[in-house]
C-alpha cells in the first residue's frame, strides 16, 4: 500500500472538482489518511461572494458529493477533513505553495473546473501543478461517470525503460494492491525511418522484428518490480502518445500511473509534453511522478 499520510484536493466546487474528489475522498479513506480541500477564491470571480459563503462545504454536502460518486462502503463522517480557503487572483501558485506548507504526499485535483472567467483547474493550471508540484498528482478529467471503488480494476503503466517508468511500476504495483487492481505494462514500437538528409540511406526499425526483445524486456521489469501473477505486457506499434490512448480505451484501463521524463531524442516516450497530452485526453484518472517528486512507496 502507498504511503500516504495526507492528499491535498484543490476545489472550487464545480462538477469536475466533485469527480476528482471522489478519488481523493477512495484514496483517504484507504490509506487513513487527512484529506486537505483547498479552495482558492479571486475577488475578480462573479461568484467570489457566493464561493466565500459556501465554503467549507457542511457535512451534509459532503455525503451528497461521496453518495453522488457511488462509494457506498463509507461516509464524509469517516474521513478527517481539512477545509482551508484562500484568496488569490491565480490558483495555481496557492495550490504549490499549500503542498509544500503542508507537506501534501499528493495531489488530487480535476483538469477542469468551472466555465468562463471563473474557471480554476482549467488544464493550464492542472499543467501548472504537475511540473511544479513536490509529490505525485493525480488529475481527474470532469467526464468520468464512475465511482473508484467499483472502476479501478486494471491499472496501466507506460514503458519506455527508464528510471522514470521503473520508478511508476512500483508504484502502480502498491496502487494494485490497494485496490486488487491488475497492472498492464504497456510500451510502443516507434517505427522511426532518418530521411537521406541524414547523410545516410533511409532506414525503418523492424517493430516485429524487436517485439520479442522488447517483450522479454517487460517480463524482467515485472519479475522484477511487480511480480508476474497479476500483471502483463502490451506491446504496440505507433505513436506513442496515440498508442497509449488507445490502450487505454481497448483494455478498458481504469488508472494510469506514469513518469514525466524518460530517454531523450528520437526514441523519447515519456516526455512531459507526452505526460500533459494523456492528462487531457485520457478517459481515466492519471497519476504523475516527477522526476525529483517525493515518493509515496512504502519504507
Amino acid at each position: 500500500m502507498l504511503a500516504i499520510d495526507r492528499i491535498l484536493h484543490p476545489t472550487d466546487l464545480s462538477e469536475g472538482a466533485r469527480r476528482a474528489f471522489a478519488y481523493a475522498a477512495s484514496l483517504a479513506h484507504w490509506h487513513d489518511a487527512e484529506l486537505h480541500l483547498l479552495n482558492v477564491a479571486g475577488r475578480h470571480q462573479h461568484n467570489f461572494k457566493e464561493l466565500r459563503e459556501s465554503f467549507p462545504a457542511d457535512i451534509d454536502m459532503l455525503n451528497t458529493w461521496v453518495k453522488d460518486t457511488g462509494i457506498s462502503q463509507f461516509t464524509a463522517g469517516d474521513l478527517n477533513i481539512v477545509q482551508v480557503q484562500e484568496e488569490g487572483a491565480e490558483p495555481g501558485p496557492n495550490i504549490l505553495s499549500y503542498a509544500e506548507e503542508n507537506r501534501a504526499d499528493l495531489v488530487v485535483m480535476g483538469t477542469h473546473g468551472r466555465r468562463g472567467v471563473d474557471r480554476m483547474l482549467l488544464g493550464s493550471v492542472a499543467e501548472e501543478v504537475l511540473r511544479q508540484a513536490s509529490c505525485p498528482v493525480c488529475t481527474v478529467r470532469n467526464a468520468l461517470e464512475t465511482a473508484p471503488s467499483e472502476a479501478v480494476r486494471r491499472i496501466m503503466v507506460p514503458i519506455d525503460f527508464s528510471e522514470a517508468s521503473e520508478r511508476a511500476l512500483k508504484h502502480a504495483r502498491e496502487l494494485a494492491l490497494t485496490y486488487g487492481a491488475e497492472i498492464v505494462a504497456m510500451h510502443a514500437i516507434e517505427e522511426v525511418v532518418l530521411p537521406m538528409a541524414y547523410g545516410m540511406a533511409p532506414k525503418q526499425v523492424n517493430a516485429e522484428a524487436v517485439r520479442p526483445n522488447v517483450e522479454q524486456a517487460i517480463a524482467d521489469l515485472l519479475a522484477e518490480h511487480v511480480g508476474v501473477e497479476h500483471a502483463r505486457a502490451e506491446v504496440r506499434v505507433g505513436y506513442p502518445p496515440q498508442e497509449i490512448l488507445d490502450t487505454i480505451t481497448d483494455e478498458s484501463i481504469d488508472w494510469v500511473v506514469m513518469g514525466t521524463h524518460g530517454r531523450q531524442g528520437l526514441n523519447r516516450l515519456l516526455m512531459g509534453s507526452v505526460a500533459e497530452r494523456i492528462v487531457r485526453h485520457a478517459p481515466c484518472p492519471v497519476l504523475t511522478l516527477q522526476e525529483n517528486s517525493r515518493s509515496i512507496l512504502p519504507g
